[in-house]
């Protein structure tokens, strides 16, 4: 059986710049992320709430980037998985 990640608990945010450029910032306590916000940089287009919210929805669910995404957002989800992944392992605990 895989260890279980564990987290430093925090907010913890990561930027994209490429393919859609987005801010995401992800909630964690020691073991789970907790909760997950998307946003578009200024200047580019809003990311829509359904969008935002099956996004945060598949990661809270998996407790992961491994996520199916949206197939008609497939640049989107590129972007999404990038920059969760960033911004958990920036708040993932340094192994012992």
């Amino acid at each position: 059986m895989a260890e279980k990640i564990k987290f430093v608990p925090g907010s913890y945010s990561a930027k994209t710049d490429s393919l859609a450029h987005i801010t995401a910032t992800v909630i964690v306590n020691d073991e789970k992320i907790i909760d997950v916000s998307l946003k578009s940089q200024p200047g580019e287009r809003e990311i829509e709430p359904a969008l935002e919210e099956e996004f945060k929805g598949q990661i809270l669910q998996a407790q992961s980037v491994k996520i199916d995404g949206i197939a008609s957002a497939s640049v989107l989800t590129k972007a999404v998985k990038t920059v969760i992944g960033e911004a958990l392992a920036e708040a993932r605990t340094p192994p012992k």
